[in-house]
């Protein structure tokens, strides 16, 4: 039976991921996500039914545009596989938990992060939004209505403590040090994870994202490095090893 569930699960993720592909792409462009339709980006041919099939519509139509035969992006199914695996393997590691839940947010809000912050330099807000109002009311429903203020508290220090991290960078680099999308991220580590986890999630990030951030100065391909994805992996990356992180602290206590 956790096999059957396990497979549903994976259905679920995977279809989302598609769904958030649509959101994350045309959103920050300021496209409707119900108009026009999902259609190849060379020709124009709108994809039928069986062509939007997350994964298996890639393997069938293998990898082409079934009009113009325009090789497709092969990041699309891969995202697609990879959610829907998290899915799966959330569901097997937590089974219907609040740990369970809290993991299909973080990981819906990474994918829709990565594909809109490494794209566009866009975080978006009404994901955040959406995810901070899905976290409030699983805290209620599993901790208690006190538990769920007190990580509006959590979110509300740490969005402050990221604004000003942001104000002295800008004075001390006279340019903007952290996009808007990062700060307002930030209350959504503090709630996921409250304090002093959260403090752990950004120095961890920074730790991500310095070998990108190196390569993209050294090689010039880009003056400014994308904060978001890396804060949203550290917290994911934090949120599911939680009590390996707890022996860190207590050590470091």
């Amino acid at each position: 039976m956790s096999i059957y569930y396990g497979i549903l699960w994976f259905i679920l993720g995977s279809c989302l991921a598609s769904f958030y592909g649509v959101v994350s792409t045309r959103l920050p462009i300021h496209e409707s996500i119900v108009k026009p339709r999902s259609h190849c980006m060379k020709c124009g041919h709108e994809l039928s039914w069986y062509e939007l099939i997350p994964v298996f519509s890639f393997l069938f139509l293998r990898g082409k545009c079934k009009k113009c035969h325009t090789r497709l992006n092969v990041a699309e199914p891969l995202l697609e596989l990879f959610t829907g695996c998290c899915f799966a393997f959330f569901y097997w590691y937590y089974g219907t938990s609040y740990s369970f839940f809290v993991s299909l947010i973080l990981i819906s809000l990474a994918v829709l992060i990565f594909v809109s912050d490494f794209q566009y330099m866009i975080i978006l807000d009404s994901p955040l939004v959406i995810a901070g109002i899905l976290l409030f009311i699983l805290q209620w429903i599993y901790f208690g209505i006190a538990e769920a203020f007190l990580h509006l508290g959590y979110g509300l220090v740490m969005f402050l403590f990221m604004l000003v991290i942001g104000f002295l960078g800008s004075l001390l680099f006279k340019r903007e040090a952290l996009g808007g999308g990062d700060i307002k991220l930030s209350f959504i580590i503090g709630q996921a994870v409250g304090i002093p986890y959260g403090f752990l999630v950004l120095i961890l990030s920074t730790f991500l994202a310095l070998p990108y951030a190196t390569f993209s100065l050294l090689s010039h391909t880009q003056k400014e490095v994308p904060f978001g994805p890396f804060i949203i992996s550290a917290l994911c990356i934090v949120f599911l090893f939680y009590d390996k992180f707890t022996y860190i602290l207590e050590l470091l206590y």
